[in-house]
């Protein structure tokens, strides 16, 4: 007979029971050891317990398949249930985008500057030394916060308290994405001390999506650079918190989604709450405004941001000359199309590649065509395309001193 410690199985143990809990126990423990008495002899041990029968076999099997369909069914619905609750929350977020009322002022940090690699470790030196430029902004309309983003300062306002923040354009732009700015925004910023004051807008420019935005507070100037060694950091500010974010990455010879030209790519990953913020090199030296992609980051130019906002204080807007072309660095088209290149001119390694020209363009009407590089403009030689811009900005100032305005064509060698 097995104990409760013998560890058997539920099919034996309810055998067991049955056989110690029968009507004639006692009676049959008599008989039995009068039996034992009367023959001088031990009687012969019980008969083992019948096996289970086929039909009870078939039961437990049977008990055992529906658990396992029950389990099946019962993951199948959840994930239907699942899949179902992702399509209303798809739904309704691309019902509000239709009618203009998606909310972009969800803050989602970023950074990879905390692994405690010697990487990091540098890259938080830089971020500390530039966190006193850095700021967080967020626009209200109607009473309700409607984006988050980034700035710092490059420029201050004739010597004085007034810094002027740099920050992306999209802080203010419209809720249905065309070139206006909500209506009635207002604009407030979080200083480095965690202070929050009001924000003026001074200038709006959706061309290359930049703003400026007036603080009364004293803040530091970070020091412009057209040059860095290919390690970059994004920075910004978290308006929740108010504390510095940074993300380690390079410049790479890649196109911006955006369609601008001038426009830089890096590695670093940043979120919609660093749109806006400085892209650094690891002296912390600014080298651009960041804009928030998908799935990298772009960046304006220190090159064109300086011009632009030159030419805002200069004459109230900005001038962008059109030549009616659509060029690339040639660092960054594919292997075939340099080949051709070089085929014909093996010494050229740099300069910009027409990939476009409208028809009776300026560039056109100049004999530019699809397949030319064009490796020098002003005297100067080309490697970039900010390089190029820059020099069309400048050349537009120029011939608007020289002529007192910017009536008609000018002339570019």
């Amino acid at each position: 007979m097995k104990s409760d410690d013998d560890g058997a199985d539920g099919r034996e143990e309810g055998r067991r029971v049955a056989c110690e809990t029968g009507p004639g126990k006692k009676d049959r423990k008599r008989r039995r050891k009068r039996k034992r008495n009367r023959s001088g002899a031990k009687a012969a041990p019980p008969a083992p317990p019948p096996a289970p029968s086929q039909e009870h076999r078939a039961t437990t099997s049977d008990d055992d398949g529906s658990a396992q369909v029950r389990a099946m069914v019962g993951e199948q619905v959840r994930h239907m249930l699942a899949v179902r609750d992702a399509r209303k929350k798809e739904t309704a977020e691309l019902l509000k985008r239709l009618n203009g009322e998606s909310d972009l002022s969800v803050e989602d940090t970023f950074g990879n500057c905390n692994d405690g690699s010697l990487e990091s470790l540098q890259a938080r030196k830089v971020a500390l030394l530039v966190s006193k430029s850095i700021v967080s902004l967020s626009s209200f309309a109607g009473g309700k916060r409607i984006r988050v983003c980034s700035g710092f300062v490059m420029r201050r306002k004739d010597d004085t308290d007034v810094n002027m923040v740099l920050t992306s354009a999209t802080l203010v732009r419209s809720l249905n994405g065309d070139n206006n700015v909500i209506s009635d925004v207002t604009v407030k910023v979080l200083l480095p001390d965690g202070h929050i004051i009001d924000g003026h807008i001074f200038l709006v420019d959706f061309h290359y999506n930049v703003a400026v935005v007036k603080v009364a507070a004293y803040l530091a100037l970070l020091e412009e650079s057209t040059t860095n060694n290919g390690a970059v950091l994004a920075l910004g500010r978290a308006y929740e918190g108010g504390y510095i974010m940074c993300s380690r990455g390079q410049v790479l010879n890649k196109k911006s989604n955006f369609g601008c030209a001038e426009l830089l790519v890096s590695s670093c990953e940043v979120s919609m709450a660093g749109s806006g913020g400085p892209l650094v090199n690891y002296n912390g030296q600014v080298l651009g405004i960041n804009f928030y992609e998908d799935d990298q980051t772009s960046c304006l130019p220190v090159l064109i941001v300086s011009r632009i906002l030159e030419q805002h204080h200069s004459f109230g807007k900005l001038i962008s000359p059109w030549l009616g072309l659509r060029y690339t660095s040639l660092h960054m088209v594919t292997l075939a199309v340099l080949e051709r290149i070089y085929r014909k001119f093996p010494d050229v390694d740099q300069g910009l590649y027409v990939s476009k020209v409208v028809e009776g363009s300026p560039a056109d009407v100049a004999g530019l065509c699809v397949g030319d590089v064009i490796v020098k403009c002003g005297e100067k030689v080309l490697s970039s395309v900010p390089e190029f811009g820059a020099i069309l900005l400048d050349a537009a100032v120029s011939h608007i001193e020289a002529d007192g305005g910017c009536d008609g064509g000018m002339a570019i060698e």
